[in-house]
């Protein structure tokens, strides 16, 4: 916005991208290296009158003028050509040509203060192109940083704000005078500009530099049309502001000159999470506008309609009582318990009910599978919405951990009524050893569901926060990837934000709806324990069934070769079992069903921690190798520092990414673990078999692997390397690195005997 001047002086740079916001935004104001810049002169009020916005921009009637490096107006050539040392200046501290900067100052045939007629210092050009250095020199040389410049009146730090570049207002900010609350032609400060660009790391420094108790900038300040930073996020369907400025105390109830809430500007985009957000906040949905419309008519208007509905059914509106909220009828409390214990009534009712060989085999396993959905029905309708409101609640709803711990149950009744009895001294060791396998799983199971997986702990003064992204500025990482944007905290290594929880766990592995919690530092140890003992014992529970099929079958009075007792696709063990025993038979199916998975996911883990990876790292790896990894919002200068590298020129795209539902199943069951190691396997046998030159395994940095054996010491051991370290768990972060004790609730640098590559 600010580039907009009257010089009609096309940028002959890259200036810094603005960024998307998260999944859900766009990616605005790129301009290419060499391409020339449309200037736009703009009338507020014309926009407002029709309440519409065509760009994130400003609320503008624009009329655009082509512009063009050389051949532009007679009395822009004709300032250039009379003043040639002058515009190799400027172009200069677009392209950050220092060298060429200070010998024309120091030579005396610019002055660093000297601008053409437009008012656009060479400070404006430096700050909008990300070029550090030559901001610092200019700074240094007396240009003067709230110098207002250009057809909108606006200084270098709207030119910086408005692209969001992060360091260059820093700099602005901390060692100049630069003024925030500074308004440009179009009524917008330094908070606006940094809402238009997208760029969630400018906002997030923005908010906690100058907004808060005593600082220069109120976070709802309007600007010309009353539009707030809360209005333009909305419009922008940027999540991710939208959250920051909500976090900041954004009133969400706050009107602009068309009488449009935040909401209504959010039906532009039309993006859910941004909606149930703004709604979450306490928007009016009845509100109307200038137009009198209210939020039904606006959402009709941009055809969110049913998108609209949706959201207020999912916040537990009702329509029939004009969309007021419901009464749950349910504690949540005990709503969880009735979606964890279902299982354990429903399933034992199936299993009885297959019985097949008694007839009727088609209208049984139609009963079975009527009484499953109806289950599935009833709690995801009647009894989550209690404690949940979401899409598609049952993977975050103890629904899943009630099949396996129900599952787990009835195996334990068959195991103590059915195979004890029958105990002999063939079996003992195995019966023995089960019964250490089944206390080992319910132990580690319910401790895993139960513990805190390792939440980072967030401040909660915001100058503390202030400090650590003051720190990550100085180290060139101030970037989604080192700074959470959802918690306000800086990232310790191989964290990651919890959807589940809503907070940052450190080590993050996975969230495993099998266990109805994350697995982070602190219960992947109960978690890999649990899915091992788990994985033997149904190997145990099965070897024991058969076994005692195979006894009864030799029983006297039993004859296996009477057709009666012969099954033309099972053996004759099972076979027995299957006629007369259809309720352990089908337990113990249901269980090698189950097996599947839980073999998959051993194989997964075990290669993972092999090589000294959790499952999100490993999940990044695969980005990698495929070079899809997600854009971080990184604005570093080219010229920020030796030794830390500028931020990438890839703008963020908004994918869309739609899960399938045999996506959703196979990541459930952590199939996808499962194929990801198998690919990558593959990947490294093509790799080592091949003559090709690039070998993209060999470019992936895997700095926590410390070689097999030492991965599994580190991962079983905390402490020294003794027996009843085995034992132990984190109190807090503490863990095992290369054989030493790190705390990841504070681990922000790899330790440099730790890097290796794969």
């Amino acid at each position: 916005m600010a580039a907009r001047g009257n010089d009609r002086i096309a940028l002959q740079e890259d200036t810094a991208p603005s960024s998307d916001s998260g999944t859900e935004n766009r990616h605005k104001n790129t301009q290419e290296s060499g391409e020339h810049v449309q200037i736009d002169k703009s009338d507020p009020d014309n926009e407002i009158e029709l309440a519409t916005i065509n760009s994130t921009e400003a609320v503008l009637d624009t009329k655009k003028d082509a512009l063009d490096d050389v051949n532009g107006s007679a009395n822009k050539v004709s300032e250039q050509e009379l003043k040639p040392d002058l515009a190799q200046f400027m172009a200069a501290c677009q392209s950050g040509e220092l060298q060429v900067i200070q010998e024309l100052v120091t030579s005396g045939k610019v002055q660093p203060t000297e601008t053409f007629a437009d008012g656009i210092t060479g400070l404006h050009w430096a700050a909008i192109n990300n070029r550090i250095q030559t901001v610092k020199y200019l700074v240094e040389q007396g240009v003067n940083a709230n110098a207002l410049g250009g057809e909108l009146r606006a200084s270098p730090l709207h030119w910086a704000c408005r692209n969001g570049l992060v360091y260059v207002v820093d700099y602005l900010l901390t060692h100049t005078d630069a003024d925030p609350a500074l308004r440009d032609a179009q009524s917008y400060n330094a908070l606006h500009l940094a809402t238009h660009s997208s760029n969630i790391t400018l906002l997030v420094y923005m908010l906690l530099s100058c907004c808060g108790s005593g600082k220069r900038l109120y976070v709802d300040e309007p600007d010309s049309c009353n539009r707030t930073c809360l209005h333009w996020a909305a419009y922008q369907g940027d999540i991710m502001s939208v959250n920051a400025l909500l976090r900041f105390g954004a009133d969400a109830s706050k009107v602009d000159n068309t009488l449009f809430l935040p909401l209504h500007w959010a039906f532009m985009k039309g993006y859910k999470s941004v909606l149930k957000t703004l709604l979450e906040a306490g928007s009016d949905i009845f509100a109307k506008n200038d137009q009198g419309k209210d939020s039904f008519a606006v959402a009709k208007d941009m055809n969110c309609y049913d998108l609209w509905v949706k959201v207020l059914k999912e916040a537990n509106r009702d329509p029939k009582k004009e969309w007021a909220i419901k009464y749950r009828w349910l504690d949540p409390r005990l709503a969880k318990l009735v979606t964890f214990f279902t299982p354990y009534v429903v399933l034992p009712v199936v299993f009885q009910m297959c019985s097949l060989h008694n007839g009727f085999a088609i209208p049984k396993l139609f009963l079975s599978v009527i009484l499953f959905v109806a289950m599935f029905y009833f709690l995801s309708y009647v009894i989550v919405p209690n404690y949940l409101l979401e899409d598609k609640p049952i993977p975050r709803s103890p629904f899943l951990a009630g099949i396996f711990s129900g599952t787990a149950f009835w195996c334990i009744f068959v195991w103590i009524t059915k195979l004890l009895p029958n105990i002999s001294l063939a079996n003992f060791l195995a019966n023995l050893i089960l019964a250490v396998l089944i206390g080992g799983f319910v132990f580690c199971f319910f401790k895993a569901m139960f513990i805190n997986p390792g939440f980072v702990p967030t401040p909660t003064d915001n100058d503390v926060i202030l400090e650590q992204v003051k720190d990550l500025i100085d180290l060139g990482q101030f970037d989604t990837d080192h700074f959470c944007v959802d918690t306000f905290v800086r990232k310790p290594l191989r964290s990651k934000y919890s959807r589940f929880n809503k907070r940052l766990v450190a080590r993050f592995d996975h969230y495993c709806p099998w266990i109805y919690n994350d697995v982070g530092v602190r219960n992947h140890k109960l978690f890999m324990t649990f899915i091992l003992a788990l994985h033997w014992a149904i190997v145990l529970f099965t070897y024991l069934t058969i076994d005692l099929w195979s006894t009864l079958e030799d029983a006297p009075g039993y004859d296996s070769d009477d057709e009666a007792n012969q099954c033309s696709l099972l053996s004759d063990d099972l076979c027995l079992g299957f006629k007369n025993y259809h309720f352990h038979f089908n337990l113990m199916m249901w269980c090698l069903l189950q097996y599947i998975w839980i073999a998959s996911l051993c194989l997964g883990q075990i290669f993972q921690i092999s090589k000294g990876l959790t499952t999100w790292e490993f999940r990044l790896l695969n980005s990698q190798m495929e070079r899809t990894s997600a854009y971080n919002h990184s604005t570093v200068p080219p010229d920020y520092g030796v030794g830390i590298a500028p931020a990438s020129t890839r703008t963020a795209s908004p994918i869309h990414k739609h899960k399938s539902p045999l996506t959703t199943c196979i990541q459930l069951v952590g199939l996808d673990q499962f194929f990801m190691t198998a690919k990558l396997t593959v990947m490294s046998f093509i790799n080592r078999t091949s003559n090709e030159t690039y070998n993209p395994l060999e470019t992936v940095d895997v700095p926590f692997d410390h070689g097999i054996k030492q991965n599994w010491l580190d991962f079983w051991f905390l402490g020294e390397v003794k027996f009843r370290s085995l034992f132990f768990l984190p109190i807090e972060g503490e863990n095992n690195l290369n054989g030493q004790v790190v705390d990841y609730y504070k681990l922000y640098e790899v330790p440099k005997h730790a890097r290796e590559l794969v």
